[in-house]
């Protein structure tokens, strides 16, 4: 039993779009997330914000979620809520709409997420790859 949570970064909007439950699949071009499967991890909103991400998910959302995005606040650099890694597999066209981005043309490996839990933020530099922080909540 460890007493640290690991986490990943995601750029704004995406980590918003993941704490919302809008996007339930968060795709890498690489298998290095392999690891997180099976566990709860912390998703981390980073201080940048994705200025491609409405046009990359502009096919997935609709117009009521496109423009509450615009609206959304840009403060980052915190874990803003947690998920359970159900799996992480190799995606395909069938799960462009939960990744919010085209899985058809680009090789995309994707975690699926379930059980998204907004917490309190905590504060936090990012990193890349899997970075940990104390245990969130009494859970894993």
């Amino acid at each position: 039993m460890t007493n640290e949570t690991p986490v990943i970064s995601l750029w704004m909007p995406w980590a918003n779009w993941v704490s919302l439950g809008w996007k339930t699949v968060e795709t890498r071009t690489h298998r290095r997330f392999k690891s997180l499967e099976g566990k709860r991890i912390g998703i981390h909103a980073s201080l940048k914000w994705d200025n491609d991400a409405l046009t990359l998910a502009r096919p997935f959302l609709d117009e009521e979620k496109r423009i509450r995005t615009q609206s959304f606040s840009r403060i980052g650099g915190a874990v803003i809520c947690t998920a359970f890694i159900e799996q992480h597999k190799m995606c395909d066209e069938s799960e462009s709409r939960s990744a919010l981005i085209d899985c058809g043309s680009t090789l995309r490996y994707g975690l699926i997420l379930s059980n998204v839990e907004i917490i309190e933020a905590i504060p936090c530099k990012g990193k890349q790859g899997i970075f940990y922080i104390p245990q969130i909540g009494g859970r894993q």
